[in-house]
């Protein structure tokens, strides 16, 4: 009973209402936006050592609630020990934890209390070394929420329950660094990211992606010239778990909470020497129920013109199943093949009810009316891979040899009737205006690659690759309107279209990464890429396409330096 109460408490935890953005999306979007401006409490400091005084370079700072432990913001001190945790609620206790290895776990419970407490200082923070002798020591490790990587930053989603039963797309939005907009799209210093999984390309969206299954996520602002060069705006890397325990184990878990939530895991491990085998299942599903409204106001010269009402019932469901078979065969202690497979298939149902009116400034109706919109989605992925890897004596050398295939269909319907009545309720001529949408796409990706990776010294390493990459996407959206006058739906051709994409590019790289004596990180390379592309319009018979570099006198062109 004990073990049932924690799960359903975790998802209950997890529970979050989605809102659908509404046709009047410039207002809607507006209120959300000064909704999201209100949270402008912050704490800041600086961590420093007890004894030395001197900073605590990138401490892990989190805070939490003040009665649970689910993350509201977080990050890493800077190499002068100073931090800043923004955009908080401007009321409402938390606890400030701070963390780091060979230090005291430090904690401490914090206040927001407008109007004066909203922005506070909470000066020199000093973390007190753990200097315990014990007769006996034993070891574990425990990862911190954040950590810091040469050219990345790391976020362990294990360690964050609010992520637990969501989706990438949860985690993500527990990053400081990243921004992500009401559609799910996600930002990186105003630029949008690439998604990876497991380092490389994918067609799955973060939404896509169970957070029960990512052993972490990888921020990669400043991508070095391994990766393609379209990866300027940065990367989020979504690292998969896999097993590591020898022997025999296996799990098997539920949880349940409001809105209908359910949701299951099992997997089995085996890991006996040659071979490592894993198999995974997971399925998870949950239903929100939404109200929303809209009171617009329209002024000219601080004279009231008009007003609009609107209010909005939504429900949304969805469903996600994801698996996962991976095999690891080990030729030797330093040679090993891996073939690994996912699965991932879900759907999204949403019914929204929308009820609006219009007024004069002296409130007289103008009309009323309401609208149904109904829209159906689903999606299937299949990701395969094969790899080679070889380690030397030396600790981080390796050379990787992977090939690797991602196939993905998605199918959407929509459906809109929109209902407009005169003042006085009866049905306007034409009503309802009908529209109907179906789309969808399917893409084939193909990517094989070799890298090797030489740590020169303790500081420094050099890696160098060659690449091969593929891609045929074919997407379709066809828009019909009703027509009174063909008691038939009609195709809108401005909002249709269909298309077909290949895309092409091969490429060669060499990085040098390393520090200097006062531990500066810094790494250049030099990559070579040549790119072949061609977009085809099926309904419109126009085509697009170029092949580059087309000769060896624009090859000087391909070439470039990326410094971090």
């Amino acid at each position: 009973m004990r073990k049932l109460f924690i799960l359903l408490s975790l998802a209950l935890l997890t529970y979050s209402p989605i809102f659908s953005q509404m046709p009047q999306g410039g207002d809607m979007g507006k209120m959300l936006k000064n909704a999201k401006n209100m949270n402008i409490g912050r704490f800041y400091g600086k961590v420093i050592d007890a004894k030395t005084k001197k900073p605590v370079e990138y401490a892990s700072v989190v805070l939490l609630w003040f009665n649970k432990d689910s993350l509201i913001a977080g990050g890493l001190a800077k190499e002068n020990g100073e931090f800043s945790l923004e955009g908080l609620p401007p009321y409402g206790g938390y606890r400030l934890k701070i963390t780091f290895i060979g230090y005291k776990n430090y904690e401490q419970k914090v206040y927001i209390v407008p109007p004066n407490k909203i922005d506070q200082d909470l000066g020199d923070i000093k973390l007190e070394q753990d200097e315990k002798m014990l007769k006996e020591v034993e070891v574990t490790g425990e990862k911190s929420t954040f950590t810091m990587g040469v050219d990345r930053k790391i976020y362990n989603v294990d360690k964050d329950l609010s992520a637990k039963g969501g989706t990438a797309l949860d985690a993500v939005k527990n990053i400081p660094t990243i921004s992500v907009d009401n559609e799910g799209n996600a930002t990186l210093r105003e630029s949008a990211v690439r998604i990876y999984v497991d380092g490389k390309p994918t067609t799955l969206t973060l939404q896509q992606i169970p957070a029960d299954q990512i052993d972490r996520i990888e921020v990669i602002s400043n991508p070095s010239v391994k990766f393609e060069a379209s990866t300027t705006g940065g990367i989020l890397n979504v690292v998969l778990k896999k097993n590591t325990k020898p022997g025999y184990n296996g799990i098997l878990m539920g949880n349940a909470g409001t809105g209908d939530r359910y949701g299951g895991m099992g997997n089995i491990n085996v890991k006996e020497n040659p071979w490592n085998f894993s198999l995974m299942y997971t399925f998870n599903q949950g239903i929100n129920n939404n109200n929303g409204f809209t009171n617009r106001v329209d002024l000219y010269n601080d004279t009231i013109l008009d007003y609009y009402n609107q209010d909005n019932v939504t429900r949304m469901s969805n469903a996600f199943h994801f698996g996962r078979l991976s095999v690891d065969y080990n030729i030797n202690n330093r040679n090993t093949i891996t073939a690994a497979g996912n699965f991932v298939k879900g759907n999204f149902n949403s019914s929204d009810v929308q009820n609006y009116e219009y007024l004069l400034g002296n409130k007289t109706p103008i009309s009323t009316g309401y609208r149904i919109n109904d829209s159906k989605s689903g999606f299937v992925n299949y990701t395969g891979q094969l790899m080679y890897k070889k380690t030397y004596p030396r600790v981080g050398k390796e050379l990787t040899i992977d090939a690797n295939t991602n196939i993905s269909n998605s199918q959407t319907k929509y459906q809109f009737n929109s209902y407009d009545k005169d003042i006085v309720g009866n049905e306007l001529p034409f009503s309802p205006i009908m529209q109907s949408n179906s789309g969808g796409s399917s893409n084939s990706q193909y990517i094989l690659q070799v890298d090797y990776v030489n740590p020169i010294s303790e500081k420094s390493k050099i890696e160098m690759g060659l690449r091969g990459f593929y891609k045929n996407s074919n997407s379709f959206n066809n828009t019909a309107n009703y027509s009174y006058i063909s008691d038939s739906y009609e195709k809108d051709t401005i909002m249709s279209n269909n298309y077909i994409i290949d895309d092409m590019v091969n490429a060669a790289y060499i990085n040098y990464m390393s520090k200097t004596f006062w531990d500066i990180g810094y790494q250049a390379g030099l990559r070579f890429e040549q790119t072949f592309y061609k977009g085809t319009l099926t309904d419109k018979k126009q085509s697009f396409e170029y092949n580059y570099p087309g000769s060896l006198n624009t090859i000087q062109n391909c070439l470039f330096l990326r410094f971090i």
